[in-house]
C-alpha cells in the first residue's frame, strides 16, 4: 500500500474515532493535538495492523506523531514486508 493510500485510510479510522468529518482531519496535526485518547490510540493501532496486515506496537504513534509521518513509516514497512514475502 502506499503512503498516500494509508494516510487516507487514517484520515477515515481518525473522523470515525474522534466523529469527525473527514476534512477536519489534519494529516500535519499530531495525534493528540486531534483528541486521541490511549483507548482511541489503541483502537487506531488495531485497525491499521487488521487492515495493512502489520504489527504494531504502542509506541508507534509516540515515534510517528502525524499522520504524514505514519503513513511514510508504514508504507516503508509494508514494502518491507512484500519483500520478505516475495
Amino acid at each position: 500500500m502506499m503512503k498516500d493510500d494509508i494516510a487516507a485510510l487514517c484520515v477515515d479510522q481518525l473522523a470515525e474515532i474522534l466523529r469527525i468529518p473527514k476534512d477536519e482531519v489534519d494529516v500535519n496535526a499530531k495525534f493528540a493535538r486531534l483528541g486521541l485518547d490511549s483507548a482511541m490510540t489503541v483502537y487506531l493501532l488495531m485497525e491499521l495492523e487488521d487492515r495493512l496486515n502489520l504489527e504494531l506496537d504502542g509506541e508507534t504513534l509516540e515515534d510517528y506523531p502525524t499522520i504524514a509521518e505514519l503513513s511514510a513509516h508504514l508504507a516503508e514497512k509494508t514494502k518491507a514486508g512484500a519483500k520478505q514475502a516475495g
